[in-house]
């Protein structure tokens, strides 16, 4: 066991993991100096309390470990997001020492740890993300803790699979954990273009077609970043829901999103109507987008006539 992740020193899981078995902090460590120091941490991360005598006593590690883990994890995600802002300021120095009509709307990027860095400096403030994948790509269960952070922080994330992909068991169980969290996936015979797209206005495709382990492109130019959503928009209204919603009738919450889609022009004026924040209500929005399979108002309105549910 190691809790160096958490800011504990060895000595530290000892003088705690002393306590906790109800020994004293000094158990097997003679200098009273460097144990009194381990104390003073554990008090400090909040794992140790002192009594009215001023003895040390443990808190309960499902409390007080559980309480460092959420702490650190708000800790990286705050690191990680000043990461993004850096890359940011790179992409906008790099642009004004260009000058303006030269500025690099297609960069290639090599090496699968660079890419997926690139991508998740974007991704970790996006507010969209569309994702094509291919048959071949592998699970990755390291990156799986960011992905659910991200949607739970409510991120759309929307992402085309091909049908094959379902005879991986691997691969099957990790899309549909990703399904059922939030990154609502569909299914093509054929996915095509592998890509990801981050807030519509840049997308990562393979540098070599079906091939995106070694070399991708990132490309920032307006018309071909909308041409590819365009495209993803297409093929996701005729794809299949990995696991479809059953034929039933809209719930109350549901009827009430579509009622105030067709009635009010403005999302805060529906939200407040609603009684809720404008990003719940453009999540709700979102989620009968994709009971629909409509990529906006418009089609979300003539599906829902088709249905009869307007």
């Amino acid at each position: 066991m190691s809790l160096s992740s958490l800011g504990l020193t060895a000595l530290d899981e000892t003088v705690y993991h002393a306590l906790l078995c109800g020994g004293e902090a000094t158990a097997g460590d003679p200098d009273l100096v460097d144990v009194g120091a381990a104390l003073e941490r554990l008090v400090a991360l909040e794992l140790v309390r002192l009594d009215p005598d001023g003895r040390p006593v443990a808190i309960d590690p499902e409390i007080g470990i559980s309480r460092l883990i959420r702490r650190r994890l708000l800790e990286t995600s705050a690191e990680q997001r000043r990461i993004a802002d850096a890359w940011k300021a790179l992409h906008q120095l790099s642009a004004e020492r260009r000058g303006p009509d030269r500025t690099v709307a297609i960069e290639r990027i090599d090496g699968i740890d660079l890419i997926n860095e690139r991508i998740w400096s974007l991704a970790l403030d996006a507010r969209e993300v569309l994702t094509v994948r291919s048959d071949r790509r592998r699970p990755r269960p390291d990156l799986l803790p960011a992905y659910l952070h991200r949607l739970g922080e409510g991120v759309r994330w929307r992402t085309i699979i091909p049908r094959k992909s379902l005879a991986d068991p691997a691969l099957m169980e990790y899309s549909l954990t990703l399904h059922r969290a939030g990154d609502h996936h569909r299914l093509v015979d054929d996915a095509g273009q592998q890509m990801v797209i981050v807030d519509r206005s840049v997308a990562f495709v393979p540098a070599t077609p079906d091939d995106d382990s070694q070399s991708v492109l990132m490309i920032s130019q307006a018309g071909a970043v909308a041409t590819m959503v365009d495209l993803f928009e297409r093929v996701w209204t005729h794809a299949a829901d990995l696991e479809p919603h059953p034929a039933a009738s809209l719930t109350p919450r549901e009827r009430q999103v579509l009622h105030l889609l067709s009635s009010v022009d403005k999302d805060e004026i529906a939200a407040r109507e609603m009684g809720v924040s404008l990003r719940t209500y453009r999540r709700h929005v979102a989620d009968l987008f994709d009971r629909l399979g409509a990529a906006n108002r418009f089609q979300a309105a003539l599906l829902a006539k088709q249905q009869g549910w307007l």
